[in-house]
């Protein structure tokens, strides 16, 4: 499938903004309009824009039955249980397009639809309740088979499948484990230490245990742990070693373009076919960036990208890559479910400096909550953050370690005397979904 780029100054996405222009910045699930102040240099750097699939139904069924590196569903003839995982409602997976598909081959295969299993893919969010599950996957789809959340809490949810060579404790969801043909779904999207999401993250982390996770997830210092590397990433590598171990016999993953359409479906082997389609989501993400701003607007996304902090703080990783030392970051996350995690603003309020925490996390055993510190710090250490939330409070934001203000126009109102003049200003509305490449 080629994949259709409407071509701006040399295929970049970034677009100078007129004065008179109004600037649409994603919030939860509303928009902000911006007027920017006429002595800025304004630069937006977006996805690049690409056209979604004509038809997106087709294009799910079309990689399903043209598979990379493995053989098609309809060759598992001899299942009897099926595992599906997916994602959760924090990632805007469009499972309503992908399950289908799927679920009706399975049937005419002869598979018992209550034998087929739809696992929700929680990683250490909540787990998932029948509401989310009807918002997920539609009525009809959760009344035909039998839809569970993963739990990485439940230890008799989850079952031991031996190590890594890096000592990870592979213990994943045991109704995965236990299936004759194990598939998972997902989309393919930048990640600020993991790469690119996608392939076998949906079972390592989505279906992983806790110590699972944070065995993972504590190798996030590595120097090659980083947004859109993949090779030589020792938590990457780690994530499909894991799938190697516990075994994915077919994939499907989605790239979606600025306006969470389908442009590609790749489906097949847990490598292949996921390599083939970071290849096709490089094409999109990747922005280049001629110089670093003084001011980085960034968004996450909006909605359910910017849920709470804990979600929205990976926008900050995106904006830190195109700032200048000592610069603005001012993160726009509407935040309707507050901070999202206890432990993760317990250590950040039990703290002074950002140094602090870094220091503190270099020094302990690795704490889920107390990583999301420390990647928060790793930004505040290189810029002043300003936040404009409405589910943050003031006093979050101070235990936060951060600057909350009400409008974008106050926030300019105060730095506007620290800035350079002709001040560079970058904004990323879909910040956790564009990688920045500075090529000054």
């Amino acid at each position: 499938m080629v994949i259709l780029i409407k071509r701006y100054n040399n295929i970049m996405s970034k677009l100078v903004v007129s004065v008179m222009e109004k600037i649409k910045i994603p919030y939860g699930k509303e928009i902000i309009k911006w007027s920017p102040p006429k002595e800025f240099r304004i630069e937006i750097v977006n996805l690049k824009a690409v056209q979604g699939a004509s038809n997106q139904i087709e294009e799910v069924i079309r990689a399903i039955e043209s598979p990379i590196g493995t053989k098609r569903l309809e060759d598992f003839r001899d299942v009897t249980k099926v595992a599906i995982a997916i994602s959760d409602l924090t990632r805007p997976v469009p499972n309503k397009l992908l399950i289908p598909p799927i679920v009706n081959k399975l049937e005419k295969m002869g598979i018992d639809p209550k034998n087929i299993f739809i696992i929700v893919g929680t990683g250490l969010h909540r787990p998932s309740n029948k509401e989310e599950f009807i918002k997920l996957l539609g009525e009809e789809i959760v009344d035909k088979v039998t839809v569970i959340s993963h739990d990485a809490n439940d230890k008799n949810m989850n079952i031991s499948c031996g190590s890594t060579g890096k000592g990870t404790p592979v213990v994943v969801n045991k109704y995965y484990v236990e299936a004759d043909l194990k598939v998972l779904t997902g989309m393919i999207d930048p990640h600020q230490f993991v790469g690119f999401t996608g392939g076998a993250k949906a079972l390592a982390i989505g279906l992983g245990s806790k110590e699972l996770i944070q065995a993972n997830h504590s190798m996030l210092t590595d120097k090659k742990c980083q947004l859109g590397m993949l090779e030589g990433n020792p938590a990457r590598e780690d994530i499909d070693e894991i799938g190697r171990i516990v075994g994915i016999d077919f994939i499907v993953n989605v790239i979606l373009n600025n306006d969470k359409e389908i442009v590609k479906v790749v489906a097949g082997d847990l490598i292949e076919a996921h390599r083939k389609g970071v290849e096709s989501a490089r094409e999109i993400f990747e922005v280049p960036v001629k110089e670093k701003a003084d001011v980085v607007i960034v968004s996450p996304g909006g909605f359910p990208k910017d849920l709470n902090i804990y979600q929205a703080q990976k926008g900050l990783a995106h904006a830190s890559k195109v700032v200048k030392d000592g610069g603005y970051i001012i993160l726009v996350a509407d935040c309707s479910e507050g901070i999202g995690d206890d432990k993760f603003y317990n250590t950040m309020n039990n703290f002074k400096e950002p140094q602090e925490i870094i220091e503190h996390f270099k020094s302990i055993d690795f704490e889920m909550g107390v990583h999301k510190a420390f990647l928060w710090c790793r930004t505040l250490a290189k810029a002043n953050v300003y936040l404009l939330s409405k589910g943050i409070n003031q006093e979050n934001a101070c235990g936060l370690m951060v600057e909350k203000r009400d409008s974008l126009e106050t926030i300019f109102a105060e730095i506007k005397e620290k800035l350079p003049e002709n001040a560079k200003v970058i904004v990323m509305p879909k910040a956790n979904s564009t990688i920045p490449v500075v090529t000054e």
